[in-house]
């Protein structure tokens, strides 16, 4: 009777475990640590810390400690496991077992798989006893945990099988730890170059916001730090659902691409960064690609001109593809005609793929919703200010009136006809559409207020853009449990209820008679208003309060409030003015950077302590670009850095300025 061989050979599995053994140990003993021995030192805690509603992923348990474990020890695990496929020696004794490749290939990948599990399962199921021994909703629920249990498995399968999968790939196993990272980063750092170019060429493209909502979706290592609302118990925790199932679907490709390369793999690849010759082509193309786009997105963010970014792109590609070609002829004597006629290539095909990119976006430029076509839109400047109104649940003040849309509309086609992407002013304008028909327009514009001062004084000085740039006015009084009323110099709390709607229904009557000039460049020094909603002053009704608020004004001093939070000129230890520069080419044409740079040039300013004199310089203006005099306002002797910095257009300078600097 013939006897059957099982295909199954326990001691490649032993070996397997006294040669890696210690990476499942070293996981096992970190999450114990940071996860388990942590539920135990609370439960002797005489005063537990604030729990946070993210159980295991939360504060307590150094999630972000726990994340660098699953991370790093996947592919310690993928490199130690394969190391024998990248010495020669190594590589031929293995292959010379009487064993199918497959079948070696399948026995390293079954004691990878366990000894990653093993200390993940041991480590949930403490967890568990635990919670049927004692009391530990306060820190996680059973739910939490199998999630935790779940995103763990998945994540350390994702990652080591990606790590074999680049091993099948290369001959030395240094590379194979780092291109590995590389892989799994690779996606969200071609995303965000391509992202930063676009923001460079296209009118309207809003970097921000396609960053900010779809970054963590390129890289499972950033989704894995990223909090959103996931999970069974739809709390704050990292990797939505959808997304692990889909970590998983592409872990199984990563094994089966594993298993086709390594059955393709020649046993000499051994020592060869990377082990099919096939793939060299691409790999040059992509190093040089990406160097290109970083050496155009830093010359870009240091010149600012086209020129420059082109600079970065030969400058970036050059070294891209001589680090391409030294890292696979393992030699730095990379600069030969032979080398030469393959960069020309590789840069004409990187060239002609930056050059392509904005190509596909000219109708994006042009478009602007028709009138009728618009529900509603909110504009305001910059992308996260809405972001911050989304994230927190609170209510977006869309524009809806027809006169107001179409103002808006007015102003977006001015930005379009004036804008530069690469030359950036200093002003950002937002829009966020919602069309009739259910579908979200959005653009974004970098650009000096002056270029469209007419448009947006029009939309501006609408009662609904109004409620955007104040979200003061969706506040009632009844949500508020405390008023802080502050300057440099002190502050005063409003408990009262009767006190606090006063102070609101005068403060919105102020805010409604604002023009555009006090929008956008208020007169005198600001004191901050701050309220306490639920319990918490993390939100955006914040206020500047300034000496032109009349009502304001006149209520602080009626409930004898004036001198406690108003600055006034006996809080001011002195005041410098300058002239404002003409003909200067600067960065910047902020009345802040012009002081500073005159500050560093040693210019020699007016000084004034009087305090009449400065009171009269407390009419000056904030937030201009231009003007004729700066003035800063110092209120510590010992601090060598203004408290503010205000400007003087001649006209309404105070005349003995004038007369000193003229």
């Amino acid at each position: 009777m013939r006897s059957k061989t099982s295909s199954f050979n326990k001691e490649i599995i032993k070996q397997d475990f006294r040669n890696v053994g210690w990476i499942s140990i070293i996981y096992f003993l970190g999450l114990f640590f940071i996860v388990p021995m942590q539920l135990f030192m609370e439960f002797g805690r005489d005063e537990p810390r604030i729990i946070d509603d993210r159980g295991l992923f939360g504060g307590i348990f150094a999630y972000e400690l726990q994340s660098l474990f699953l991370i790093v020890m996947p592919v310690l695990m993928a490199v130690f496991l394969f190391r024998y496929l990248h010495v020669k020696g190594a590589s031929d004794f293995a292959h010379s077992f009487p064993m199918k490749r497959g079948k070696l290939f399948h026995h390293h990948i079954l004691s990878g798989i366990i000894l990653l599990i093993l200390p993940i399962l041991l480590n949930y199921l403490v967890l568990m006893i635990t919670a049927g021994i004692t009391d530990v909703a306060d820190y996680y629920t059973i739910g939490n945990a199998s999630y935790w249990l779940w995103l763990f498995t998945t994540m350390s399968l994702l990652i080591f099988l990606a790590g074999v999968f680049v091993g099948t790939l290369t001959g030395i196993s240094a590379v194979q730890g780092v291109l590995t990272f590389i892989l799994l980063f690779l996606p969200v750092g071609l995303y965000g170059l391509i992202a930063f170019h676009l923001t460079a060429y296209i009118k309207g493209y809003s970097g921000d916001m396609v960053l900010d909502r779809s970054l963590q979706y390129f890289s499972p290592l950033v989704d894995l730090l990223e909090y959103r609302n996931y999970g069974p118990e739809k709390v704050s925790v990292p990797v939505e659902i959808l997304s692990l199932f889909i970590y998983g679907g592409i872990a199984i490709l990563f094994y089966f691409a594993s298993v086709w390369l390594y059955k393709k793999r020649p046993l000499e690849a051994a020592g060869r960064a990377l082990a099919v010759r096939a793939l060299n082509p691409v790999f040059i193309l992509g190093v040089t690609f990406c160097f290109a786009l970083f050496g155009g997105m830093y010359f870009s963010v240091a010149q600012n001109t086209y020129s420059w970014m082109i600079t970065g792109y030969f400058i970036g590609g050059t070294f891209g593809y001589a680090a391409a070609s030294m890292l696979l002829q393992k030699t730095w004597r990379v600069f030969n005609f032979k080398n030469l006629k393959g960069w020309l290539g590789y840069g004409a095909a990187a060239g002609v793929l930056i050059a392509a990119i904005p190509l596909l976006w000219q109708n994006y430029e042009s478009y602007v919703p028709e009138q009728n076509e618009v529900e509603k839109v909110y504009i305001s400047s910059g992308y996260w200010e809405y972001q911050q109104l989304a994230d927190q649940d609170l209510k977006i003040p869309y524009i809806t009136s027809e006169t107001a849309i179409q103002s808006t509309i007015n102003l977006h086609e001015k930005l379009i006809k004036v804008s530069d992407p690469l030359k950036r002013g200093e002003d950002y304008f937002f829009f966020a559409y919602q069309l009739k028909d259910g579908s979200e327009v959005y653009r974004q514009y970098r650009i000096d207020e002056e270029k469209v001062r007419n448009e947006r004084k029009t939309v501006y000085e609408t009662e609904e853009y109004k409620s955007i740039q104040y979200p003061v006015f969706e506040l009632k009084s009844s949500e508020i449990n405390q008023v802080f009323l502050h300057s440099y110099s002190g502050g005063e709390d409003l408990y009262d209820p009767e006190r606090i709607s006063r102070f609101m229904e005068i403060l919105k009557q102020d805010l409604e008679q604002l023009t555009y000039e006090e929008m956008i460049a208020p007169r005198g020094l600001n004191s901050g208003v701050t309220f306490t909603v639920d319990g918490t002053r993390d939100n955006p009704y914040y206020v500047q309060l300034y000496p032109s608020y009349e009502r304001s004004m006149e209520w602080l001093k009626e409930e004898g409030l004036y001198d406690q939070v108003m600055i006034q000129p006996k809080d001011i230890q002195r005041a410098e003015v300058y002239r404002w520069p003409k003909d200067q080419d600067y960065l910047n044409s902020r009345a802040r950077f012009i002081y500073d740079q005159m500050e560093r040039d040693e210019v020699e300013p007016l000084e004034v302590m009087d305090h009449e004199q400065i009171d009269s310089l407390l009419r000056a203006q904030a937030h201009k670009e231009e003007g004729a005099y700066i003035v800063a306002f110092y209120f510590d002797k010992n601090d060598p850095e203004p408290y503010e910095v205000l400007s003087f257009d001649k006209g309404d300078a105070p005349d003995f300025i004038k007369e000193h600097f003229e």
